[in-house]
Parts: C-alpha cells; structure tokens; sequence
C-alpha cells in the first residue's frame, strides 16, 4: 500500500496497474492489487496486512486487530449484482479483539438511487448509489453504501462496517481491474 499524498489522483495516475483508494482501519493510501483468482482480488497493505474481495465485494482482511476471515451469501448471487430492491441473507466469520472467532447471519436488502456522476480517484462516473441494511441475528442492525455501475452492476466504491463494532472499510476504484 503506498501512502496517501495530498494529490491522490496524481498518485492513481502514474500507477498502470489495478488499484484502490482505501482507507481500514488507521490506514489510508493507495492500494495496487496483488494477485486476481477468479473472482478473488488481493490488495496486500502495510505490514503483511491483506484486503481481499470477491466480485469487488468484501470478502476478508488479515493483519488486523479484528479481521474478517470470510463472507457467504447463501441464498443468492452477488446482492449488488441483483435487480433492486433484493433480499439477501449473509454470512460473516470474524475474529475479535480478543482473538475469538465469531459467526453472523444476517438478512439484508438492498436499495439503489438513480445513477448520478460520482466523484472517483481518475475522475467522474455515472453510478447508483446503493444502501445495503443488514440485520443481524443476534445484534443491532447496521447501513452501507455502495455504489455500483447502472449497467453491468460493477462495484466501483464501498463504505461499510462489516459486522456489528467493526472498524469501517472504506474504498474506491482507481484503475478497474476487470473487462
């Protein structure tokens, strides 16, 4: 992960490679993508930490106080890849700040606005803005936002907390890694 500068976009454009503007934790910079495996994409950070995704969803973490270790959707496709509004359920593992791992079930819907120019990294693009609630089993309910191409569904940003206290993930596309 290369280090936030002020000009961002300077930085985004000088790398010719897949990237991310990522902020987890109390880390914020660019992130240039690893590896691809099929629809998994790792982004390696600072300090042997690792954000993974899964059809540009989040998927993991590692290196973390508190890390994700996997996500499921059992019931359905991809939520954003879905017609709103759509139903889904959710399957989260995590280990706490304890070290403890933990299980969440959660059923979610999923609503998106009208497309709109959004701000990115290298420029402007037409994406819906999308609000995925979530309610957990055994806990609070919690919101997200993500915004995905009108067309073809492409997640191109994300800002959520991915269980119940977690710490806040946030990012944007740069450089788009898929066709």
């Amino acid at each position: 992960m290369l280090p936030q500068r002020s000009g961002l976009p300077a930085q985004a454009a000088e790398i010719p490679y897949a990237s991310l503007s990522l902020r987890m934790g109390g880390m914020q910079g660019l992130a240039v993508m690893g590896a691809q495996v099929g629809g998994h994409s790792y982004w390696p950070l600072a300090d042997g930490m690792m954000l993974a995704l899964h059809g540009g969803g989040l998927y993991a973490t590692s290196g973390l106080e508190q890390d994700l270790m996997a996500t499921h959707y059992p019931d359905s496709i991809l939520p954003w890849q879905l017609e709103t509004p759509a139903r889904f359920q959710l399957v989260r593992h995590w280990r706490n700040a304890e070290g403890e791992l933990e299980r969440g079930v959660a059923q979610g819907t999923l609503e998106c606005a009208e497309a709109e120019p959004t701000r990115l990294p290298l420029g402007e693009r037409l994406l819906q803005r999308c609000v995925q609630h979530l309610q957990w089993q055994h806990g609070p309910s919690q919101r997200s936002k993500l915004w995905r191409d009108p067309h073809d569904f492409t997640l191109w940003a994300v800002d959520e907390r991915p269980w119940p206290g977690a710490p806040r993930i946030h990012w944007q596309v740069a450089r788009h890694w898929w066709e």
